[in-house]
């Protein structure tokens, strides 16, 4: 009985923003999702997927690194022996890259 209590005392203790932050793939199951919601988002995957393949090796060794491993400007340039500035750059490049084609879309 004890157990319960302690477990209850630390939900308490937990900020609202943290008990409400859910998975978006979790809320996603109760979103409506129409055909044309589903056409829209192959057709940014499809957008995205493209520019993805403009990328130079190390503009998408620096994207992957920041965005999908989550990892700071300073990790991602030890990781990758390369200068902070240089990361920098690559990821500004890299992003500029990705945004063109995703503008091009919303302004269609």
């Amino acid at each position: 009985m004890p157990r319960f209590n302690r477990v209850s005392d630390e939900l308490d203790s937990k900020s609202t923003a943290d008990r409400v932050a859910l998975d978006e793939r979790f809320l996603a199951l109760f979103i409506p999702d129409t055909p044309l919601d589903r056409v829209e988002s192959q057709e940014l995957r499809q957008i995205v997927s493209r520019a993805l393949q403009t990328l130079t090796p190390d503009e998408l060794a620096v994207v992957e690194q920041r965005y999908q491993n989550k990892r700071s400007p300073g990790a991602v340039a030890s990781r990758l022996q390369m200068d902070r500035g240089l990361v920098a750059q690559l990821e500004q490049s890299a992003l500029a890259k990705l945004r063109g084609p995703l503008v091009e879309y919303m302004e269609s």
